[in-house]
């Protein structure tokens, strides 16, 4: 059962809360946000604690609490924030943590042990005079089965990694009992299930992918290809707008903030390879990229490996063994081309023969005389079809009976991992046998296959060769044919593919010639699983119905930068001062749980289980008041790059500028951004639904009335507001809210959104007129206030 989770929010015996916040008010707004559980917060307020006996009831043995007059469905748990005060390294120190405790019960002993530390009735969140780990030790002796972790990690004040008093290492905070924390309060990019990724082993589903695997890469750079390890594997459902591109050399189904990998069409423009996502591409000139650059690896032989047979002499009845066998490899790529195209093995009453045949005399001859280098004594004889070539040596027999069968037939590594220059060689000759010229001039070139293994091991050849290749199915199973005598009829015994090689391999794509050309580039509704692989280079080929290209991988948000916290779960939550629906629950956890209680909760967080704890619900970093450095007095804002240039000095009055917490990521990261640990809790960037709607509207106040009629109008169509914003149809918001509102929320859906980054406690301001995210770059970021 899915479960939405909001555990930090404040009492009105918090400064700065709505006098409203009774746990009345919390239960009606949660309900209709679409929250299952909501955190009590302030449990150590001794007055708090008595109106949470009074007005809730516990569910018997699950840790949680629900209101005795059974008005809403919503369940509580008791948590609580606290900050404490101390000195570490000559510095003051101010950090919030997080605490969830199992009963009521549980909270009185955690309020009786921390009373010393400070005046528990003066704040809803008190300050305490206690070292992390003595508040640690506190919490933990009143009941072990108690939580604590940081809260809000990254905002300026009052956090674990707050620029102006936190610390730059977690385990400097919590000392030695660092490993007593299992969680962190913070404050993705796929394709559809039907794109494939090259892989070492072959062509695979994304979901398929494991970390075992290496992954085809493309360095932008160098344009090189790379094979590289996964960073992270992403499966999740999806439900929403795809980004569809399809022509005759692309096929694409990507979710909007997908990158793709192409060159502009505009030849006044640097040409190197870019990634962007496919939201901003869309409607766009671009060039996509097919092909690159392949090493790998050179040789002068290859070798034949050693096998048993039987011994040859009547007066032995035991086995001998044949030595490995060392053959030049330009002629053994020659023949082995060759074979791999029409070649087949046979053995007959210890006879093993290896067969070739062509309708050119030529060919067989050429081969004839690789093979007699080898040390072997071929035969060519004429036969109804043309010319067969047959060689009676049991160790070449036993090498190639692994490939033979045309439904069997495949490239090994030890010949795919080979030079472009070797490689090139191998190719040729096994279109020597079984290529297809076509088209205006025979300038096209094809195959046909139909061993589906071959089949991908041409399209990977193709890529290390600068070219590409798409398949297209030639005739289905059980289509009747004629030998070419016309006397027999029989069915085909399996599929044939027709691989295309292409030559030229930046395909354009122009706008005004999709619908000319009968192509399609335009946004489709999805509602399925969607999956991405992460890897260094941030690019993987992929292929969508045959046809490769290269593409972007996912980007991870911003704390898996930092290798310290790996062990860490990260969850979200709204820290909620108000009930608002447009305040509670901005922030949340999404928990897939059979039986609701706070121990299993506990236990998906504890275990950073992404089968238990599914996602995270987050407003985009930039919308955040502090997520770029500026000051607010001067209404000047820059990213981290920018304010480290100026030694965080505001460019119009000289002071010193709030730190943001873009620049304090780039301060603490020890990994490049866009690094992917393995099986990470995935996440969503949501924002508000009245938010939403104002903003069409022009509304500043998320509390209008015209804003009011159009929530409760969708609220009230599909239940909840996590329901509209995550789940329902396009058409259906359409016909419920317009066309302005539906577009609103499926861009919000999608990630589709520029928001100017907040700064120096001023939100980021959300923008619907602009289609995608802009990023100011380091120069703009400066000129501005030139």
């Amino acid at each position: 059962m899915r479960v939405f989770a909001d555990l930090q929010v404040h009492s009105p015996y918090s400064r700065a809360t709505s006098k409203n916040m009774n746990l009345k008010e919390l239960a009606r707004f949660a309900s209709m946000k679409g929250l299952d559980i909501i955190g009590t917060g302030d449990f150590t307020h001794p007055d708090w604690r008595k109106e949470i006996r009074r007005d809730l009831q516990d569910i018997s043995d699950s840790g949680l609490y629900r209101l005795r007059d059974g008005a809403f469905q919503v369940q509580y748990m008791i948590t609580g924030e606290v900050n404490t005060t101390f000195s570490f390294g000559d510095k003051s120190r101010r950090i919030h943590h997080c605490l969830l405790a199992p009963s009521i019960e549980s909270a009185d002993a955690v309020g009786d042990r921390l009373a010393k530390y400070g005046n528990l009735s003066s704040d809803g969140r008190p300050t305490l005079r206690a070292t992390a780990p003595e508040l640690v030790d506190e919490v933990l002796e009143a009941d072990g089965e108690c939580v604590i972790f940081p809260a809000h990690a990254w905002t300026p004040w009052f956090s674990l990694f707050g620029a102006n008093s936190g610390f730059d290492s977690f385990t400097d905070c919590y000392q030695d009992r660092s490993d007593k924390i299992f969680a962190l309060e913070t404050g993705m990019s796929c394709y559809d299930s039907q794109t494939e990724a090259l892989t070492s082993h072959g062509w695979k589903k994304i979901y398929e992918i494991e970390y075992d695997d290496e992954v085809c890469t493309l360095n932008t750079e160098s344009e090189a290809i790379e094979f590289q390890k996964p960073q992270g594997i992403f499966v999740y459902d999806y439900n929403g707008a795809m980004y569809k591109l399809k022509t005759q050399r692309v096929d694409l189904l990507v979710t909007p903030n997908h990158k793709l990998v192409y060159r502009p069409c505009d030849f006044r423009l640097e040409k190197a390879l870019r990634l962007d996502e496919a939201r901003i591409l869309l409607g766009k000139s671009k060039r996509l990229k097919k092909d690159g650059t392949w090493r790998g690896r050179d040789g002068d032989s290859f070798l034949l490996p050693s096998t048993e047979s039987k011994h040859g002499s009547r007066y032995y009845s035991g086995r001998r063994i044949i030595r490995e066998k060392s053959v030049p490899i330009i002629p053994w790529l020659k023949f082995f081309g060759f074979w791999i195209a029409e070649g087949w093995v046979t053995e007959s009453i210890g006879e093993y023969s290896v067969y070739l045949s062509n309708r050119k005399m030529r060919l067989l001859t050429q081969l004839k005389q690789i093979l007699k280098t080898f040390g072997y004594k071929p035969i060519i004889a004429k036969d109804r079809n043309g010319y067969r070539l047959r060689v009676r040596n049991v160790q070449l027999f036993h090498y190639l009976q692994q490939f033979s069968g045309a439904s069997n037939k495949f490239v090994p590594n030890n010949i795919k991992n080979l030079s472009a220059r070797l490689l090139r060689i191998f190719f040729e000759w096994y279109i020597k046998g079984d290529g297809h010229r076509y088209g205006r001039k025979g300038r096209g070139l094809s195959a046909t296959t139909i061993s589906l293994r071959l089949r991908d091991d041409l399209q990977e050849i193709a890529l290390k060769l600068g070219m590409s290749a798409y398949f297209k199915l030639h005739r289905g199973k059980g289509t009747l044919l004629s030998s070419l005598s016309q006397e027999k009829h029989y069915r085909q015994s399996e599929d044939s593919w027709n691989v295309y090689f292409i030559r030229k391999n930046e395909p354009a794509v122009i706008p005004s010639m999709i619908k000319a050309r009968g192509h399609t580039e335009h946004w489709v509704s999805y509602n399925g699983i969607v999956s991405c692989v992460s890897v260094p280079n941030k690019t993987v080929y992929v292929r969508r119905n045959g046809v490769p290209v290269w593409s972007g991988n996912s980007d991870p948000p911003m704390n898996w930068r930092l290798s310290q916290l790996d062990r860490l779960c990260l969850v979200s939550n709204s820290d909620a001062h108000s009930a608002w629906p447009w305040r509670l629950g901005r922030e949340a956890n999404v928990f897939d749980l059979d039986h609701v209680t706070y121990q299993n909760l506990v236990d998906a967080i504890r275990e950073k289980d992404s089968r238990r704890l599914l996602f995270t619900i987050e407003t985009s970093p930039a919308y955040g008041k502090y997520h770029w450095t500026g000051h607010r007095e001067c209404q000047v804002s820059m990213s981290g790059k920018d304010a480290q240039r100026l030694n965080d000095r505001c460019p119009r009055c000289g002071k010193k500028m709030t730190r943001g917490v873009e620049e304090r990521i780039e301060e603490l990261a020890d990994r490049a951004e866009g690094y992917v640990p393995k099986d990470p809790i995935r996440y969503r960037h949501l924002l508000p639904l009245s938010e939403i709607i104002g903003l069409v509207f022009g509304q500043a106040n998320p509390a209008s009335t015209k804003v009011w009629n159009i929530y409760n109008l969708l609220v009230g169509k599909f239940g909840r507001e996590y329901s509209v914003m995550l789940d329902a149809p396009e058409d259906q918001l359409l016909a419920t809210a317009g066309p302005e509102v539906s577009s609103a929320i499926i861009r919000v859906r999608n990630d589709d959104i520029y928001v100017e980054p907040g700064y120096d406690g001023v939100y980021g301001k959300l923008d619907l007129s602009k289609p995608a995210p802009v990023r100011k770059s380091a120069a703009s970021g400066l000129q501005q206030f030139a």
